[in-house]
């Protein structure tokens, strides 16, 4: 899988010292079992690598505050180049906030909060997209699928959530409608409000949790929108005018605290020892990511659709028209 996905690289002009980044980003989000963000998800946007115009930059700033311009790079390089410069700030400012917009998509958000978990800090990333979600009740997309993921650092692994504030994300829609397969239970709508399990017929993805949901999904907008001068909501009208934001907090008050992971990893330990009524462990956010990329590491195998494994031969081969 690694080989074929670096022979796409290749033939999309993709720049040598950024292959492995995008490669292992796309895996990642594989091996921990989230396939709409994973394989697939780098067939499609590989279609666009080959429209990238160089290097992101900073091109406003105020204080904490910056604003990139990803002038169209690969999803995860620009990304990678968004939560450093978050992580810059937020050790000199005690925070950093990021916007960035005129980028290509990436996969999992997971990477770059941990990133900065890692790091010492409270990491949030999120992002927009087109307005391809509604809420229950309305049959009017208008606010985008608004991931978010958030890390915080303990005395081991990170604790990590990444999650999308609609039931389902868009990809599970695009991939469905490329392999002719249902959509899961009350996770779409077609264009009159109405749950539809036929990828053909959906037209908005459903945001999660009625109007808790819809208010979490909303802030999001905004804090990727309106915060930078975005476009938000139906003025988002491609991926260049998608917007994301990379947040850096400095627990530490500039090194004066130092209680911050330990306190977190006491809570870790409480969530570990909580009684279900199964008898069984506490699902964790993470842990089941974690584990799944553990088991596919150790035995060096992947389990993929044969439609997607085909198109990502085809990408290998330079063919990037079929889909």
């Amino acid at each position: 899988m690694r080989r074929l996905m670096a022979e796409t690289c290749r033939h999309a002009g993709v720049p040598k010292e950024s292959v492995d980044l995008v490669v292992d980003h796309f895996l990642l989000g594989e091996t921990q079992g989230k396939r709409s963000h994973g394989v697939a998800k780098f067939c499609f946007e590989s279609q666009f690598f080959s429209e990238r115009q160089g290097a992101p930059s900073t091109v406003r700033e105020h204080g904490a505050l910056a604003v990139v311009d990803a002038r169209r790079e690969i999803g995860p390089v620009s990304a990678d180049y968004a939560v450093r410069a978050a992580e810059s700030r937020a050790r000199r400012w005690g925070v950093g906030i990021v916007g960035m917009i005129n980028t290509q998509r990436y996969g999992v958000l997971s990477p770059w909060s941990e990133h900065l978990a890692r790091a010492g800090f409270l990491g949030i990333v999120m992002n927009t997209s087109r307005a391809d979600s509604t809420v229950a009740g309305a049959r009017t997309p208008f606010l985008g699928v608004n991931p978010i993921s958030y890390a915080v650092p303990t005395r081991g692994e990170p604790l990590v959530v990444d999650m999308s504030t609609t039931r389902s994300p868009m990809g599970v829609l695009w991939e469905a409608r490329r392999a002719g397969t249902t959509l899961p239970h009350e996770a779409f709508v077609d264009r009159d409000g109405e749950f539809t399990t036929d990828p053909h017929e959906a037209a908005s993805a459903m945001v999660f949790g009625d109007h808790r949901g819809f208010s979490l999904s909303l802030l999001i907008q905004i804090m990727t929108g309106s915060l930078f001068g975005f476009p938000m909501g139906g003025d988002v009208d491609s991926t260049w005018t998608t917007g994301y934001t990379f947040i850096a907090v400095d627990p530490s008050f500039g090194g004066v605290l130092d209680g911050f992971p330990d306190a977190n990893a006491k809570l870790v330990r409480s969530m570990e020892d909580v009684s279900t009524r199964d008898g069984l462990s506490l699902r964790i956010p993470g842990q089941e990511s974690r584990e799944r990329r553990r088991a596919a590491l150790s035995t060096g195998e992947l389990s993929v659709d044969d439609s997607v494994y085909r198109r990502l031969e085809a990408r290998a081969a330079g063919d990037f028209s079929c889909d």
